[in-house]
């Protein structure tokens, strides 16, 4: 059961890199309000290969790379606690994803691991995008090809934002996600925020699980999770 809940602080946590020059018009409260101006396109979660990111996290320092497989890219995120494992594919400018891999340490001589599939790809984002764009996707997802459950996932466009981390300071938009489970009873909300052609400067992730399983996940520390961007290499 821990390893479906810890599959939903998973599933946004990288879209990967990745080129540094991203800053531009910024104002002095370091939010850009005219997002009109702003064309929120693929290179907001670019598949480049070519270079790799470092990122900050409350589950410890993580490093991201990207492999392309035929027409798919895997997108790897890991450390020595963990690894998150994507496989996605781009059509129409739009980003779907198709399989998750994962395993995750959950105590000190425990691990939990997960393959996860869909009925059909999952849609990431329907780029293009512009300001107060929203979207929805509703599917069933499989935990090794088994236990199928039905979820809802809706997207925002929030606005854009300043961010600054150790890796610089980046001109973003920020969306909100929701995942809703309807047989685990579980709730995801993430924020991201974004750069072109970098993907994934911040991630913050909130898990609300119902009952006992809601309660180990606070406990262990899972129900908030936190990304930031660290290095870009």
């Amino acid at each position: 059961m821990i390893n479906k809940i810890l599959f939903l602080s998973s599933i946004f946590l990288f879209s990967l890199v990745f080129n540094s020059d991203v800053l531009s018009h910024l104002n002095d409260d370091g939010i850009n309000i005219n997002l009109d101006e702003v064309n929120i396109s693929q290179d907001y979660f670019p598949t480049d290969p070519n270079l790799k990111l470092v990122y900050n996290s409350s589950m410890g320092e993580a490093y991201a790379v990207i492999k392309k497989k035929g027409k798919s890219y895997i997108m790897d995120l890991r450390n020595d606690d963990f690894y998150f494992v994507q496989t996605v594919h781009v059509e129409n400018d739009s980003v779907f994803l198709t399989k998750l891999e994962q395993e995750v340490d959950v105590f000190l001589f425990i691990s939990s691991s997960a393959s996860v599939t869909y009925n059909r790809p999952y849609l990431r984002f329907p780029f293009p995008l512009k300001k107060n764009d929203s979207w929805t996707w509703n599917g069933v997802e499989y935990i090794d090809e088994e236990n199928p459950d039905t979820i809802k996932v809706s997207g925002k466009v929030l606005g854009r934002e300043i961010v600054e981390t150790e890796a610089g300071k980046f001109d973003c938009v920020k969306f909100q996600i929701d995942i809703n489970k309807k047989k685990s009873g579980t709730h995801t909300k993430f924020y991201e925020w974004r750069a072109p052609k970098i993907g994934l400067v911040k991630l913050e992730a909130f898990i609300d699980s119902k009952g006992f399983i809601g309660t180990i996940m606070s406990l262990l520390g899972y129900d908030e999770m936190i990304f930031e961007l660290k290095e870009i290499l």
